[in-house]
């Protein structure tokens, strides 16, 4: 009887070991994941978006504007102190993001901070970013086509990828915080259903 009970213990060590493992596994895979992730989204912010941005701007301004009869902001040289203002409440806003992200496990969802007042802190950096460097190309443009643009294809994102993949990671403690914190823009509106 004795001898039973030490290999049920047995057992039971070499399989907690092995979901020991597994984890140990996982964790890693999860680690992986998440730094190609950032890799990815660095390269994104600093090479892609800003050169693709200037180019966009450059090539289509004069076609667009002229199309649209729509013209130049001419309000040199104000438009380097606006640009100074967003750049630096885009970059505040994405600060304040990492801040309080980088450092999480994955295993909690992130709801304090940036997070308790919208779902995606940083993407808002980003635009108000995309939008004083409109200001400093003073295009009407790049303000009015381009960054809108821009901003939908990241609302098609998070509706399509992100939203899914973190409901299926959070459950219902992810549904809570959809439906009483906004995605983007820090103003709640309400549908009639």
């Amino acid at each position: 009887m004795f001898r039973g009970a030490d290999r049920t213990a047995g057992s039971l060590d070499r399989r907690s070991g092995a979901n020991r493992w597994a984890d140990g596994r996982s964790r890693q895979k999860s680690s992986l994941i998440a730094s190609v992730e950032k890799s990815v989204l660095a390269y994104l912010v600093t090479v892609l978006i800003p050169f693709g941005y200037l180019a966009a701007v450059d090539y289509s301004t004069p076609v667009l504007a002229q199309a649209l009869t729509w013209t130049y902001f001419d309000i040199f040289p104000w438009n380097f102190v606006i640009f100074s203002l967003l750049f630096i409440t885009g970059v505040s806003w994405i600060f304040w993001a990492i801040s309080y992200s980088q450092h999480r496990t994955g295993e909690r969802l992130i709801v304090n901070g940036p997070y308790s007042i919208i779902r995606n802190p940083k993407g808002l950096g980003y635009l108000i970013i995309l939008v004083g460097l409109g200001m400093l190309l003073q295009s009407s443009v790049a303000i009015f086509i381009l960054t809108p643009a821009i901003g939908m294809a990241y609302v098609l994102y998070l509706k399509a990828i992100q939203e899914p993949f973190m409901k299926h990671r959070y459950g219902a403690t992810y549904d809570e915080y959809r439906r009483n914190v906004p995605m983007l823009l820090p103003i709640h509106i309400r549908l009639r259903r």
